[in-house]
């Protein structure tokens, strides 16, 4: 199919789909609405910030999807002219982003071809070709012919004979493994000298094998079989053009050295090994008794049998013994013994250190702790000493660039540690930073996290940390003090300033030059950038009521891609020079939107019952009036308020409420924020929502006659708790939730075949204890065990195959209040899970609960299934939506 006849039937589909009736009319949201809603997807900035690539996928239109898949369109940034190619896979830049690669249909077949987005001229690549990134050149291997193609200039090198090859730098050098007709050849040179590469190393002895070349320090290894059996490493670097043996035959036989584990230590002659195994024969299981089937569970084992049938069991087998040999001196020593964690070393020419995570003493309590325990020791590459450095860690350990100093994150003192290897000595920079390194908001049983490392300055001297809202650097040796980069205006302004990372990773920061950086106004939520000078000025660039992400920038750093949303703006792809003075929409995902009603959102304060500042989010119909009186559902999990510039999608729900629906037919919405004190998650709960809600209705702005509520999984316990101590909810819909902590503490979460128990001593839950050390707390806790008080009409959704929250609790309640003969009722999607994965589950879920609260809410009839029941034999045949 030609792509004119693709763009016409996707042009089709979509004036189809999207209604450009009356402005002045909108309509409310619905499934006929849900299929038209799309995402920008598979989005690219080209390396040269030219081209912006990207496609429209739909969120609930399979059908659609089939034509739009195909279709991807390249915005040109400088006329902002956008043209579109058919492929069946996302195309790839190269070349500096003036070619891609992509895959074409020609008839019934699919080749792939590169393509220049300057001229459109096109050119045959064969599957698996190498794309160099920064010039038009791609390259393939045939058997032993290593062939490299320049895709404009006639500069095309084809080698033959060769076996393993590196290509680097920006032009392709290149560095081979040539096996000639008496000898084993290692060659080098520039891809532009063809005939005139150097010879690093030949032997017409030996056979060369495991050739490995590192880019990075120009360097690399192999090693080698005699034909009389001997055998040797050696390692080469492309700097020097030396070749230095490292292991000679004599040591790899006397200490029975596997070559395939020799790794060498930076630039230096060590290199650490491990013995070659000797071959056992597989010991014999003999004839399976199928009499009958046993499963023992152990209080000893190292996974419990549940566990072990989902995810899979093997018995851990000990690591090998490692060995250092030193060629300078010719010392060879045991330097771990067996069983012993993995090393991580510095990537250092010189690496003197390595430290080892083992988290050996904690295997046995990983039933109950959510977080990997390790603890951390420091290990002496010439003596072999493992130090103990710090106990029961849980976040990542890193060394510095420069391999001198070891930096973790300790939980006991809530702080980042600096440790120098040499001296043992210490930092800990909670002691030089007067603010919290941890997440002060951090309301789990688990260890606080810390707010994170940007990164260390250019020289590798320098760490840059992260309080709440500042940047912190830290002289590493200690010659200099401790500052703020920032000084101190974030929490001045509670802003939240990060510096900006395109990678998402620990970076090299330059301190002595301008940086962008990222901000989160904590008390609007709103984002920008700005820049931030060597000396700490800050310079806003843009800021705004909205969320705004740079996701891609250009190779010169001058042409940002970026995402910028909030509850009105849809998701859609901005274009932005360095400045932010120029910045354009490029994508318009979503038009048809301006056809529904839609509400408007805002952040509410108030004071909760614990005394503190409480935020939600409050939804407000299109029409609002504050003397009208409208039905109001409260809905939440956990915090909201951070996300109040994410733009929602309007779909069918899965489980909760989608909220621009709900606001769409006339519902107000509202979302607080809970905050939760360890030990009383179900008061926290009801301190934050039950003052919020009573809150906006002493404004005038609920109808206290007129709320529902609804919670699902861990919002669903904090549901079912506040009906139990609350009658002021009309409704109340109960999803998916934990009923009875008494009984649920010691289940099993049948989806990984893991004990619940770790959610309530470490994680999500926030009991914090055992069951046997709280037990008055847990009672407390636990809904079903007060369902007596509940008078609040209840509609209960838990699924049988819920792998996280066992179906048994939604049953139990619902029988509970069968038997204090309570309205409730109860939906079971046979054979679904936590969330609803079927589309028409979902659909069936969607109409049920909007018309349970609309009985309620809206004084709307009840429906025949909520007045009848659906007997067994009445299943699948009539659904009694109807009045």
């Amino acid at each position: 199919m030609c792509r004119l006849s693709y763009i016409v039937i996707l042009s089709f589909i979509h004036v189809f789909l999207v209604s450009f009736s009356c402005y002045s009319q909108r309509k409310e949201l619905d499934e006929e609405a849900y299929q038209k809603w799309r995402r920008v997807d598979s989005y690219k900035l080209s390396p040269d910030g030219k081209w912006v690539l990207y496609r429209y996928m739909y969120f609930d239109n399979d059908a659609a999807n089939e034509v739009t898949r195909n279709i991807y369109y390249f915005y040109e940034v400088k006329t902002g002219r956008t043209s579109t190619l058919e492929c069946s896979d996302t195309p790839e830049f190269f070349a500096g982003g003036e070619w891609i690669a992509y895959d074409k249909s020609t008839g019934d077949d699919v080749i792939r071809v590169a393509r220049c987005l300057r001229n459109s001229k096109e050119i045959p690549l064969r599957e698996g070709m190498e794309l160099n990134p920064e010039i038009p050149l791609v390259a393939y291997q045939t058997n032993d012919t290593l062939v490299v193609k320049g895709l404009e200039a006639k500069d095309s090198l084809m080698l033959t004979g060769v076996g393993t090859y590196y290509l680097y730098d920006k032009d392709w050098k290149i560095v081979y493994l040539k096996r000639e007709a008496d000898s084993h050849v290692i060659y080098f040179g520039s891809r532009n000298k063809a005939g005139k590469y150097e010879c690093i190393y030949r032997d017409n002895t030996k056979r060369l094998d495991h050739f490995y070349f590192n880019e990075w320090g120009l360097d690399g290894g192999f090693s080698f079989d005699g034909k009389e059996g001997e055998k040797g490493y050696y390692t080469f670097s492309l700097k020097t053009k030396l070749v230095e043996e490292l292991l000679n035959n004599d040591k790899i036989g006397e200490m029975n050295i596997d070559t395939r584990s020799v790794r060498q230590l930076g630039t230096s002659k060590r290199v650490m090994f491990e013995k070659r195994k000797k071959a056992q024969a597989a010991k014999p299981k003999g004839k399976k008794d199928e009499s009958f089937t046993l499963e023992l569970w152990s209080w000893n084992d190292p996974v419990i049998p549940s566990q072990q049938e989902i995810s899979g069991y093997r018995p851990q087998k000990l690591t090998p013994e490692k060995f250092m040999s030193d060629a300078t001196n010719g010392k060879c020593f045991q330097l771990c013994e067996a069983g012993h964690p993995e090393l991580y070393m510095a990537e250092t020419d010189q690496p003197t250190y390595a430290y080892e995570k083992d988290e050996t003493p904690y295997l046995d309590k990983r039933d109950w702790l959510h977080d990997a325990r390790f603890d951390l020791y420091l290990v002496n590459l010439a003596t072999a000493e493992h130090r103990l450095v710090a106990e029961a860690l849980t976040r990542r350990v890193y060394w510095s660039p420069n391999g001198d100093y070891l930096l973790y994150y300790d939980n006991n003192k809530r702080s980042w540690v600096i440790l120098e290897p040499g001296t043992f000595t210490r930092k800990v920079l909670a002691d030089e930073i007067p603010y919290p390194l941890y997440d002060e908001l951090y309301d789990r049983p688990n260890p606080a996290p810390s707010y994170g490392i940007a990164g260390w300055s250019t020289d590798g001297k320098q760490l840059i940390v992260y309080d709440r809202f500042d940047i912190w650097v830290v002289d590493l040796s200690g010659a200099t003090d401790t500052y703020c980069w920032t000084k101190e205006e974030g929490r001045k302004r509670n802003t939240i300033f990060r510096l900006f990372n395109i990678d998402w990773d620990i970076v090299r920061v330059d301190v002595k030059g301008e940086c962008r950086v990222m901000s989160t106004d904590w008390t609007t939520k709103n984002t920008g950038v700005w820049t931030l000078s060597p000396s700490g000025k800050l310079t806003p660039q843009i800021e705004g009521a909205f969320m705004l992400t740079i996701s891609q920038q250009s190779t010169d750093g001058k042409t940002l891609l970026c995402t910028r949303q909030n509850y009105q703006e849809d998701r859609d792809l901005w274009i932005a020079d360095a400045s932010f003075r120029k910045m354009r929409k490029i994508t318009n995902v979503n038009p048809q939107r301006a056809d529904y009603k839609w509400g408007t959102m805002q952040q509410v304060e108030w004071t909760n019952y614990a005394g503190k500042t409480n935020q939600g989010l409050l939804y407000l119909p299109d029409d609002y009036d504050k003397n009208k009186s409208y039905p109001t559902i409260v809905t939440f999990y956990e915090t909201h308020t951070p996300e109040m510039h994410i733009h929602p999608v309007p779909g069918l729900s899965h489980a909760m409420i989608d909220i621009p629906t709900y606001v769409s037919k006339g519902y107000i919405v509202f979302q607080p924020d809970v905050y939760f004190e360890i030990g009383n998650p179900g008061k926290s709960s009801y301190d934050a929502v039950v003052s919020g809600t009573k809150a906006l209705i002493d404004r005038g702005i609920i109808d206290p006659k007129r709320v529902g509520l609804q919670g699902h999984s861990w919002s669903g316990f904090q549901a079912a708790y506040l009906v139990t101590r609350t009658n002021m909810f009309t409704c109340v819909n109960i999803g998916a939730a934990l009923i009875n902590l008494t009984s649920v503490y010691t289940g099993i979460r049948e989806e990984s075949g893991i004990p619940c128990m770790l959610m309530y001593e470490d994680w999500q839950c926030r009991m914090g204890t055992t069951l046997w050390e709280n037990l008055d707390g847990y009672i407390e806790n636990s809904p079903l065990l007060f369902a007596d008080r509940i008078h609040t009409p209840a509609l209960i959704f838990h699924c049988d195959k819920d792998g996280a929250v066992s179906y048994y609790d939604g049953r139990n309640l619902f029988l509970a209040l069968r038997r204090l003969q309570r309205p409730a009722w109860m939906l079971n999607y046979v054979g679904e899970g936590h969330f609803l994965g079927a589309r028409p589950a979902q659909k069936d879920w969607t109409i049920r609960l909007e018309q349970f609260f609309n009985h309620y809410l809206k004084e709307e009839p009840m429906p025949r299934w909520m007045k009848e029941g659906i007997n067994i034999h009445e299943r699948g045949y009539d659904q009694k939506y109807d009045f």
